[in-house]
């Protein structure tokens, strides 16, 4: 009995040892960029990785977020819960080919041009949800396939 007492305790003690070790290695900086595709409009990749809808990472606290908007539609990050945060557009990005904007109702920190970049700053631990909205379209007539992606996002903060 004192045996399986041991081990137990040694299993508990790496396990906590482990989620410890994962808390103290959260990066200080991640990096989505968001893109256009044909099925489904929206998505994105979380530091180079493959473009999906829904992220999810850890960050330490006073860690930041860049979000890169390479989408053909201006896109706006919003908070939906979590502490507060700092969200400043660090580059307002351009417009190419003389294209029209029809950017409809958005806040201060909408990505309305292409390659925009909004920084976000998560100067406390807790969990925080996002969701990515389309303002509206650069180029009008742009076709696709099925419903539009909502992308959201998930960022424990440690």
């Amino acid at each position: 009995m004192k045996t399986k007492a041991s081990i137990l305790g040694v299993v508990g003690a790496l396990a906590l040892a482990m989620s410890l070790g994962a808390y103290a290695a959260s990066p200080k900086s991640a990096a989505l960029q968001i893109h256009h595709q044909q099925r489904g409009c929206h998505a994105w990749s979380l530091n180079g990785g493959p473009f999906i809808v829904q992220q999810s990472f850890r960050l330490a606290r006073n860690g930041s977020l860049t979000v890169t908007n390479n989408d053909l539609m201006v896109q706006e990050l919003v908070k939906t819960s979590g502490p507060a945060v700092s969200m400043k557009i660090v580059k307002p990005g351009s417009m190419t080919m003389g294209a029209k904007m029809q950017m409809g109702k958005a806040g201060p920190y909408a990505m309305a041009h292409m390659g925009a970049m909004l920084r976000v700053t998560f100067p406390s631990a807790g969990i925080y949800h996002f969701r990515l909205v389309d303002r509206g379209d650069y180029f009008p007539n742009i076709k696709t396939i099925g419903p539009d992606n909502k992308p959201t996002l998930t960022v424990t903060v440690t």
